[in-house]
């Protein structure tokens, strides 16, 4: 990406104000800056500025030739896996594709139009016995995954189909969040943690590790059993954590099933439907008469 011109001058003029024989002919003072020792009307500082905005302006042409042939080298490849991720992300809702192509015009949108009509944020692509499995999903207003709506994914299915390579089938996927509910046991130092699960901070830094574990997942992730646990015991206060139990669901099932290690969801993402922690304290742990 191209430095701006005060960049590039800053730094051509830092190397400038270090040269020995320049310190001497000029009688600088090598702990002040350029700017503190030419005035800006100076003929070195308006040099300075020419030198700068003419490598600013080949830098801004070396960065737009590569754009160019990015592109030019993603309309000549293969429609691989990756293909059909980066073209989810770039379907634009409420527009029309140039005739005959499979882009957009984009000329006369800002940056911020076009982020706002591509309202697909997440997919994966998978393949299995020659289907495409493409899941999707969008961004609710707190950053997280979140279902398409309908009239979104009718779209999306048109544009899809329209692009895809002839005689490809395409799987799309687009659902709630499956539901998880974990059951936990801690075990706590009474100096750090009270019988909440609460710092002196008022926090529970035990839920908002779990917490974490679960809406940072990449999309389309693996839930692990050992990455939960590792992330709780690394809580400035814990001693002893386990798993009681870990279910999770589709939005759409009707029942549980209990994650033994690990757990992929079918929509790429969870939901916390319950978090039930039990804190004990570790002395009692240490001491069981003194409970």
């Amino acid at each position: 990406m191209a430095r701006t011109v005060k960049e590039i001058k800053d730094a051509m003029t830092a190397t400038f104000c270090k040269e020995r024989a320049v310190v001497d002919a000029y009688k600088l003072n090598p702990e002040k800056t350029f700017d503190q020792q030419f005035s800006s009307v100076s003929i070195e500082n308006i040099l300075f500025y020419c030198f700068a905005f003419a490598v600013w302006t080949l830098e801004v042409l070396f960065d737009k030739h590569k754009e160019e042939v990015e592109e030019r080298i993603e309309q000549l490849e293969t429609h691989t896996l990756r293909w059909y991720v980066n073209k989810a992300k770039a379907f634009m809702y409420g527009y029309k594709l140039v005739d005959n192509a499979d882009y957009y015009d984009t000329s006369n949108m800002s940056e911020t139009d076009i982020e706002n009509a591509r309202l697909v944020k997440y997919a994966v692509a998978t393949e299995d016995n020659t289907v495409v499995y493409l899941k999707v999903a969008g961004r609710d207003e707190n950053g997280n995954p979140a279902k398409l709506s309908t009239s979104v994914f009718s779209a999306l299915t048109s544009y899809l189909n329209t692009i895809k390579d002839a005689g490809v089938a395409i799987k799309l996927v687009n659902e709630e969040a499956d539901r998880i509910k974990l059951q936990l046991v801690v075990y706590y130092n009474a100096t750090v943690l009270d019988e909440y699960g609460q710092n002196k901070n008022g926090q529970q830094p035990v839920n908002e590790a779990v917490q974490s574990v679960i809406t940072n997942l990449p999309f389309n992730g693996v839930y692990r059993n050992s990455d939960l646990l590792a992330a709780i015991m690394a809580v400035q206060g814990v001693e002893v954590a386990d798993i009681i139990r870990v279910e999770t669901k589709t939005a759409n099932a009707g029942s549980y099933t209990q994650v033994i290690g690990f757990d992929k969801p079918y929509s790429g993402y969870y939901a916390i439907e319950s978090l039930n922690i039990s804190y004990k304290s570790y002395d009692v742990l240490l001491n069981p008469k003194a409970e």
